[in-house]
């Protein structure tokens, strides 16, 4: 083992705090820390405080705002289709695990881990968190493979991938994962102890969970549905949505040129771009369950093996738990970040929604102004074409009728400088006005005359 005065200086203060005097003390001197020993549990202990104490809440924090931001966005009607379905139901599990492994980090909290309202909740808690931790890995498999079937079978996609499939399907499958863990509420039980007229709570294993044939068959069989399956099936449909990715780009490459003047291309192309956000998500999926994994096939051969640890290698284990448990966390945390830098329709809906939020909209207003100047009528901030036309004294419009028609009466409706009864030939209107128009039948809401009376 090294000596403190040959480790840096400012972990020998840190250890110094964590695993002698429990106080914060900014000055070094050799002749203080002589003789300490950086011992495994100095390590442990040392990891718990970073990852539990610092690392956890800010993940948290930043994680459960960019999820809750993401839910208001996929769930934007403008944002409607299968994928951005099954993207909301993965950002409320993501928040859930979040907030619930936040409030198991208390467990290295002196002040709070001995409460009693906090014994009765840590079985609890647990459970609730294995259960999140599963939907969000289920999900993520269900997207991916709904992504495969848009891309490589497109013609049976048309008929699978839409929203109200989505989220029947995201449904169900987030119920079996939550199925699954069902069992792991009956594995804890509280132990009540009285000692010098006192009574201690303390959370132990129940008999349930100590029967050889439901730790190692239960134990298994969640050790390969939801972590080595998953894995397997992510990486191999991932590695066909690739390179599906890759021809379409080779593709588009050739045929720039068209592309840029055909829609249905240029849709297709935004098909590829949502493709690669998925890509995104699952390859940072893998990542971060990549350690968790490596850590069970250890625990297993461990267990196959019968082999023995002492104090320093469960120290280590330990350590390493910590470390994958914290990737989890990051990995329900960061789909925001993906979202963000992956999806221009995602950027592009996030900003029109804080604009709408922040105060002095002036771009918005100033359509509403305009509008208000050449129609002589003053309009909210959703006006429907159905309900301008109805105050012209046009007849009302069926549901179905083409947006052309919208548009021809629209336009026919007369300005303050214009006649009722004079002919749209004998008026030059401006193209902004035309367009202008054209915005408004964009929006929804009422319809105010200048006196500001509801008509």
């Amino acid at each position: 083992m090294e000596n403190l005065s040959d480790v840096e200086q400012p972990v020998a203060i840190v250890i110094e705090y964590i695993g002698m005097t429990n106080t914060l003390n900014f000055t070094y001197s050799p002749e203080l820390v002589s003789g300490i020993v950086i011992t495994n549990a100095d390590t442990l202990r040392l990891t718990r405080f970073v990852v539990q104490k610092i690392l956890v809440p800010i993940i948290v924090i930043t994680g459960l705002s960019g999820n809750l931001v993401s839910i208001a966005v996929l769930t934007n009607p403008s944002m409607k289709s299968s994928t951005n379905c099954y993207l909301t139901f993965l950002a409320v599990f993501d928040s859930l695990y979040l907030i619930t492994s936040f409030t198991l980090s208390f467990n290295h909290y002196e002040t709070i881990k001995d409460e009693y309202i906090f014994k009765h909740w840590y079985p609890y808690g647990r459970v609730l968190s294995d259960m999140w931790s599963n939907a969000s890995v289920i999900l993520t498999v269900t997207f991916t493979v709904e992504r495969y079937i848009a891309v490589c079978h497109p013609m049976r996609g048309r008929v699978i991938c839409t929203p109200k499939r989505a989220k029947i399907i995201a449904i169900v499958m987030a119920s079996c994962a939550l199925a699954c863990t069902i069992p792991e509420f009956f594995e804890w039980k509280l132990v009540y102890e009285k000692e010098d007229n006192m009574t201690f709570v303390r959370v132990d294993t129940t008999e349930f969970a100590k029967q050889e044939s439901y730790s190692i068959g239960y134990y298994y069989f969640l050790a390969f549905m939801f972590t080595f399956i998953p894995l397997i099936a992510l990486c191999s449909f991932n590695s066909i949505l690739i390179r599906s990715v890759c021809k379409a780009n080779e593709i588009r490459k050739v045929m720039t040129h068209t592309i840029a003047t055909r829609s249905g291309d240029r849709r297709q192309w935004e098909q590829h771009k949502t493709t690669l956000m998925l890509i995104g998500v699952a390859v940072v999926f893998i990542i971060c369950q990549l350690p968790s994994a490596t850590l069970i096939i250890y625990n297993t051969y461990l267990d196959a093996a019968d082999v023995s640890l002492n104090g320093n290698e469960v120290n280590n284990l330990r350590i390493a738990g910590n470390v994958s448990n914290t990737l989890i966390q990051f990995n329900a945390a960061m789909n925001f970040i993906l979202y963000s830098v992956m999806s221009t329709k995602f950027r592009r809906v996030f900003f029109r929604m804080v604009n709408r939020i922040m105060p002095g909209r002036k771009r918005e207003n100033r359509y509403y102004r305009e509008a208000t100047y050449f129609t002589g009528v003053s309009f909210s901030k959703n006006t429907t074409a159905q309900q301008i036309i109805l105050y012209k004294g046009f007849p009302p419009l069926k549901k179905n009728i083409s947006n052309n028609l919208y548009r021809q009466r629209f336009k026919d409706i007369p300005s303050p400088n214009r006649s009722p009864y004079q002919s749209r030939d004998n008026l030059n209107e401006s193209s902004d006005s035309i367009v202008l128009k054209e915005r408004i039948l964009m929006k929804n809401g009422d319809v105010h005359t200048s006196s500001g009376t509801s008509v």
